[in-house]
């Protein structure tokens, strides 16, 4: 294992916005493809409110993995990726759980089951906030594995 003399702090690597951009588009997608299943397959109704409360969980779970990726690409632009999706567990994890809590206290997303849509969706963001999280950090990286 070597590093390479990139100094933490110095110019973002080349295509940084971009891939962060893509990879917020593509979270949107694989989360909206997620909802479109779960509402057309296992709810079978678009205009339930078993849906609705399906797209709240879905947004619950975009807005935290979309916070993570910006914890993680603020940490690729100080040099300090692996800090960074260190720091987006805050976002990833906390969201949801708060959404959970504060949902169980609201009658219409509990007997909807909200938490277990929330848990649901987490599990699938988790994954594609993961895979998007390590492209977009990847360059920035300061360790090279072989040479």
């Amino acid at each position: 294992m070597t590093t390479v003399d990139v100094p933490a702090g110095g110019p973002p690597p080349a295509g940084l916005w971009r891939r962060v951009f893509k990879a917020l588009w593509i979270l949107s997608g694989v989360l909206a493809a997620a909802w479109l299943v779960d509402a057309r397959y296992f709810l079978r109704a678009f205009g339930s409110p078993e849906a609705r409360v399906a797209g709240i969980a879905a947004l619950v779970c975009w807005l935290s993995s979309g916070l993570a990726l910006g914890v993680t690409f603020v940490g690729a632009l100080a040099g300090r990726s692996i800090a960074g999706a260190l720091g987006g567990v805050i976002f990833r994890t906390g969201l949801p759980l708060m959404a959970m809590a504060v949902g169980s206290l609201i009658p219409s997303l509990a007997g909807n089951g909200f938490s277990g849509r929330v848990v649901a969706y987490f599990l699938v963001s988790l994954t594609a906030e993961t895979i998007l999280a390590v492209w977009v950090a990847r360059h920035s990286w300061t360790i090279r594995f072989w040479r």
